[in-house]
């Protein structure tokens, strides 16, 4: 589109990847690893993945995600075309200094009870991908769930495009021809979400042999939605991406870690992030490690100051320190992280968050139609 990107491009596109003179139709499949998607082929199932597949010039390739491989920091970084340490949202709870308390990044509330809103307005620090095209006359369209519109991470994410809202997913290529026709049938970018991998795999788990069949015959809604998405990029001439947010990796609920009242005492407040990655801010920081909680294996502990330095965020987070706290807890192999936030522990089947490959390795497939 002729927009300088704040960031270097993606190098799986370039060359013809991005030819013509027709818009870009970005497919994000919440929570869909690279693996699922690959079981996905295998079985056969999946006729229309497969010929996208078979269409792209690179073929299947894959992406790593952010980190935290969460659906409020990922989904921000491919919104606004910048990593965490620049865009600020750093995990699904964070210490907000400006609301002066721990936040609910989804919902945009206040951990405490009764939860408090606040406005998106506070963390917005970098412009979308969609405020920059509009800078340059380029339209586009922000297609998800109708539930979705008016909230403040969505307005977040979704600043500078029209918002169309699907109310099902036979809606979804109605929604995306009448985007393009409202374009003209030119030049636009067109995002569509779809958040159900997210949210089964939470409870089945990405890949439970007694299973299995969830996750696979959601793969068999998605590649009817996704030949109806080829029909309209086909016939319109727009170049089809697909690809994830982040991941998901199978827990096991009997090696959970609960987080008791020795932790809870060391702290200045709650934990941010989530149950693979907690983040603790401590009065006594060398006293909180030596807990026997986070001596188990599979636990990393590390100082903020090293996650950073490592580049886990994307650069040095200098704006947002305090929201790292002072130590990390990282969650590994199928351990999860519980703290009971005032409503109880809850135990997972899957999640996401953490540096595995199931959680950070993402599809991407990219055709050129036209």
């Amino acid at each position: 589109f002729g927009v300088a990107p704040p960031n270097p491009v993606c190098r799986h596109l370039h060359g013809d990847t991005l030819r013509g003179d027709g818009g870009i139709v970005l497919l994000i499949c919440d929570a869909l690893g690279l693996r699922q998607f690959e079981t996905a082929l295998r079985s056969g199932r999946t006729p229309n993945l497969r010929r996208l597949v078979e269409l792209a010039p690179g073929g299947l390739q894959s992406l790593t995600s952010v980190f935290p491989s969460t659906t409020t920091v990922a989904l921000t970084s491919l919104n606004t075309a910048s990593t965490p340490a620049q865009h600020g949202m750093l995990g699904h709870r964070q210490w907000i200094e400006e609301v002066g308390a721990l936040c609910n990044m989804l919902r945009f509330t206040t951990e405490e009870a009764p939860p408090a809103a606040f406005s998106e307005e506070l963390v917005r620090v970098v412009p979308t991908a969609y405020d920059r095209l509009a800078v340059a006359g380029i339209p586009s369209f922000s297609i998800s769930a109708s539930e979705y519109e008016g909230t403040a991470f969505t307005s977040l994410l979704s600043s500078g495009s029209t918002y169309l809202g699907y109310r099902a997913q036979s809606e979804i290529s109605h929604l995306l021809a009448s985007s393009i026709g409202a374009a003209g049938g030119g030049r636009g970018f067109y995002s569509i979400y779809w958040p159900m991998f997210d949210t089964l795999s939470h409870l089945y788990g990405p890949d439970a042999s007694d299973t299995q069949e969830v996750c696979l015959s959601e793969m068999n809604f998605v590649d009817l939605m996704v030949g109806k998405v080829m029909e309209v990029c086909e016939r319109n001439e727009q170049t089809l991406i697909v690809t994830a947010d982040h991941g998901q990796t199978r827990l096991a609920p009997d090696r959970a870690l609960t987080l008791g009242g020795d932790v809870a005492a060391l702290l200045r407040h709650p934990p941010g992030g989530g149950r693979r990655v907690l983040y603790l801010s401590s009065q006594d920081p060398t006293a909180l490690a030596r807990l026997e909680v986070f001596q188990a294996d599979d636990v990393l502990l590390l100082t903020a100051d090293e996650a950073v330095n490592r580049g886990w965020y994307g650069g040095d987070c200098a704006p947002f320190r305090a929201r790292l706290g002072d130590l990390i807890a990282l969650a590994q192999s199928d351990r999860q992280l519980l703290f009971d936030y005032g409503s109880g522990v809850h135990l997972q089947t899957g999640a996401h968050a953490g540096l595995s490959e199931d959680e950070m390795l993402v599809p991407l497939v990219a055709v050129p139609f036209g």
